[in-house]
C-alpha cells in the first residue's frame, strides 16, 4: 500500500511536528505516484527517508545524536497507507533510546516490512565479492540499508551481491530490459568466480574486462536504483536518496523518465539536489514537488496548491516562451531563500550586467530566465509563495507600473520595483523598417497597405532603455539614478534581517534572548569552524561543496544554551563527512565553548579525525 501521509517530530531537526501528504499513483497516468523531494542541503529531505526507514525495520534503540533536544529526545513518526493502516514508531514511556512500533494500536514484535519499502540511501557501494549460495529476494533484502542506521558510519552495503545472484539465475532478461531504458545498449555484465569460490560482478567494455570496481560508481549507481524497480510491484514504495549520484546528466534524464514511468502504479519518493529531477509536465499534474526548509530551528515542508499547478500548465502550453520552465529555473529549488524575478530573459542578462559592472553584490539568485512577460508574473509568484520562499523581489518595466499596487495587494511579503525606463534596453527596429520595405514591393490594396504601415509606425515608438545595449549593458545617464537605487532597495531588502555579531551588545536593541545566543554562535563558527580542520587535513581531494545548521538548540539555564549542529563537508563525488557538534553558549559572557562531537557519517580514506 502507498504512503498518503507521514508526520515526523522529534527526528533530528523536526522540532515540531511535521506532516507530508505524499502523491500515490492512479494505475492510469504516469507521475501520479511520483513524489521528488528538494531544498538546501540540511534541510530535512534524507531525514524523511530515514523516517520512513525506521517505520520499516526491526530496530528498538534510536541514539540521542538522531532526537531533537527541544522535543525533549522523544521521537514520533506514524504513517497512514491507502487502506487508513497506520503504523507508528514512537519513545516509550520510559523515555531514553528505546522506541516501540505499533501497526494499528498493537506492538510490532518482529522485522515486518509493513509499509513493504525499498529503501536506498546515498551511499551505494557493496562488496566487491561475495558467496554463491547468498541469494536474495526483494522481500529479504528490501533495499540497500537493511536494519542498519539509516545514517551508519563508513556504511558499506554487504548484501547485494545477492540480489546480483537473484538477477542473473532468475531475472536477468527482466532486470535488462529496465536497465536498457536508462543505459543503451545494455552493458555486458556478468558474475564470475575467483580462487575459492567468491564471486564477482563483471564488465565488459571493448572486450576488456573490468570487476565492479573498474566499472566506476556510476554504473554500480544504476544498477542499485535498477534493481529497486525493475520487480516492484503495485503495492512497493520505492525511497531514493540521492538519485543523481556520479550520474552524467543525460543518464539522470533517462533515469527520470524511468522513474515517471514506473510511478504510474508505484509510489516512488526521491530526494535529489539535481535539476534533471525536475519535470514541470508532470508537476503540474498528479506528482508532488515538497519543498524543504529550515526556519526558526525548525524544519518545514512546502507543496504547490492545485490552483498554482494549473497555472503552470498555461504557462507549460505557451511556446512563445518556452524557456520560462528550463534548467535555470529549476536550479532555484535547490538554493535558499532570496530570489529576483524580472519579466524576461533580457531582463536577467541585463540586470546581471549591471551588478557586475557595478561591481555590486546582491544576496539573491535570479529566477530562471524571468517569468516570461508581466502578466505571467502572479503565476511564478504563487509557486514561490506556495514553496515558502520568504524573500521575492520582482522587477517591472516603467510601462507595466499599473500593475505595481495590485501585485503589492497581492504579495504583501514581497518585494516590487518599478524601472523608470519602458524597457531594460533600447530597442532597434531594423526587422521593421526592413518588413515595410518588402510590403511597399507588394502590391497591396492601398487601404490595407494603409492600415498596416500605421500599426508599423505605432510600433516603431521610440522605446529607451535603462541600458543602450545588451552587449554592454551601459546605463543611458537620465537612469544612472534609478539603477543605483534599485540596488540599493534590493540590498536593503535581502539583508534587512541580518544583524551582525557586532550588533550584540549589552545594550543591544534585540529582546529575543535565544536570537542573541545564535547569534554569538554563528559568530563563533565563523571563526572557528571545526569542519574546516578536516578539509585541511584531506587537502589533496577535491572540495565539491558544504552544508550545515542547527539541530537542536536550547536554553538549559539562565544566560546558558546548548546547541548541536550537523555539518557536512563533501569533498569529491566518493568522499564526505557529516559531525554533529555540541557547543555551550554563555550570553553573559559572550563564549561558545565546544564540548563534545560525534561522528555521523564518514566516508573519507582512513585517517585520524
Amino acid at each position: 500500500m502507498s504512503i498518503k501521509k507521514i508526520t515526523i517530530s522529534g527526528l533530528r531537526g523536526y522540532s515540531e511536528e511535521t506532516t507530508i501528504n505524499f502523491a500515490v499513483p492512479d494505475k492510469q497516468n504516469y507521475g501520479s505516484g511520483l513524489n521528488i523531494l528538494v531544498g538546501p542541503n540540511n534541510s530535512g529531505k534524507s531525514t524523511l527517508i530515514e523516517a520512513v526507514h525506521m517505520l520499516s525495520v526491526n530496530r528498538d534503540i534510536v541514539p540521542q545524536t538522531v532526537r531533537n533536544e527541544l522535543t525533549d529526545g522523544k521521537i514520533f513518526i506514524e504513517a497512514v497507507d491507502e487502506g487508513k493502516n497506520v503504523i507508528a514508531l514512537n519513545t516509550t514511556d520510559n523515555g531514553g533510546a528505546y522506541v516501540e512500533r505499533k501497526w494499528n494500536g498493537y506492538k510490532i514484535n518482529n522485522g515486518e516490512n509493513k509499509l513493504n519499502t525499498f529503501v536506498l540511501n546515498n551511499k551505494r557501494n557493496f562488496s566487491s565479492t561475495f558467496s554463491n549460495n547468498y541469494q536474495q529476494s526483494r522481500d529479504s533484502y528490501n533495499g540497500n540499508t537493511g536494519n542498519d542506521e539509516y545514517r551508519k558510519d563508513n556504511y558499506f552495503n554487504q548484501n547485494f551481491g545477492g540480489r546480483l545472484l537473484e538477477i542473473f539465475n532468475n531475472k536477468r532478461s527482466v532486470f535488462d530490459e529496465c536497465l536498457g531504458k536508462v543505459l543503451y545498449p545494455v552493458p555486458e555484465w556478468t558474475i564470475d568466480s575467483i580462487n575459492g569460490g567468491e564471486m564477482f560482478l563483471e564488465f565488459s567494455f571493448n572486450g576488456i574486462k573490468h570487476s565492479s570496481q573498474g566499472a566506476g560508481d556510476g554504473y554500480i549507481n544504476i544498477f542499485n536504483i535498477i534493481d529497486a524497480l525493475y520487480d516492484a510491484e503495485e503495492n512497493n514504495v520505492i525511497l531514493i536518496d540521492e538519485p543523481e549520484t556520479s550520474l552524467h546528466p543525460d543518464i539522470q534524464k533517462k533515469l527520470l523518465e524511468v522513474l515517471i514511468e514506473y510511478s504510474k502504479d508505484k509510489q516512488i519518493i526521491v530526494s535529489t539536489h539535481s535539476p534533471y529531477f525536475i519535470n514541470w509536465n508532470v508537476i503540474s499534474d498528479k506528482a508532488k514537488l515538497f519543498r524543504f526548509k529550515k526556519e526558526d530551528n525548525q524544519i518545514k515542508v512546502f507543496e504547490m496548491k492545485d490552483t498554482t499547478k494549473s497555472k503552470i500548465k498555461a504557462i507549460l502550453e505557451d511556446d512563445v516562451n518556452p524557456h520560462t520552465f528550463s534548467l535555470n529555473t529549476n536550479e532555484i529549488f535547490f538554493l535558499k531563500d532570496n530570489v529576483i524575478l524580472c519579466e524576461g530573459q533580457e531582463d536577467v542578462v541585463c540586470y546581471k550586467k549591471i551588478l557586475e559592472n557595478k561591481n555590486e553584490k546582491v544576496n539573491a539568485s535570479f529566477f530562471g530566465w524571468g517569468a516570461g512577460g508581466v502578466t505571467k508574473i502572479p503565476s511564478i509568484l504563487n509557486i514561490l509563495s506556495d514553496l515558502g520562499y520568504s524573500k521575492v523581489f520582482t522587477i517591472i518595466d516603467n510601462d507595466m507600473r499599473d500593475k505595481l499596487e495590485e501585485l503589492k495587494s497581492s504579495y504583501t511579503n514581497y518585494e516590487f520595483y518599478a524601472i523608470a525606463a519602458d524597457d531594460v534596453r533600447t530597442k532597434k527596429y531594423d526587422e521593421i523598417e526592413k518588413l515595410e520595405k518588402i510590403i511597399e514591393e507588394k502590391q497591396i490594396d492601398k487601404v490595407k497597405y494603409k492600415e498596416i504601415i500605421d500599426i508599423i509606425e505605432e510600433q516603431k515608438v521610440s522605446k529607451k532603455g535603462l541600458v543602450k545595449s545588451r552587449k554592454t549593458c551601459e546605463i543611458n545617464e537620465e537612469y544612472e539614478e534609478d539603477v543605483n537605487n534599485l540596488i540599493l532597495k534590493m540590498k536593503e531588502y535581502f539583508e534587512s534581517n541580518a544583524v551582525s555579531p557586532e550588533e550584540i551588545t549589552s545594550d543591544s536593541n534585540i529582546d529575543n534572548e535565544e536570537i542573541i545566543a545564535q547569534k554569538i554562535l554563528d559568530s563563533y563558527i565563523k571563526e572557528n569552524n571545526p569542519i574546516n580542520l578536516i578539509r585541511e587535513e584531506y587537502s589533496y581531494l577535491e572540495f565539491k561543496g558544504y552544508g550545515g545548521g542547527i539541530i537542536s538548540f536550547k536554553k538549559v539555564k539562565e544566560n546558558i544554551y546548548y546547541a548541536i549542529i550537523e555539518e557536512s563537508s563533501k569533498l569529491s563525488d566518493k568522499h564526505e563527512i557529516t559531525i554533529d557538534f555540541h557547543y555551550i553558549i554563555n550570553i553573559q559572557e559572550k563564549k561558545v565553548v565546544k564540548v563534545s562531537k560525534n561522528v555521523v557519517t564518514n566516508t573519507l580514506p582512513r585517517r585520524k579525525l
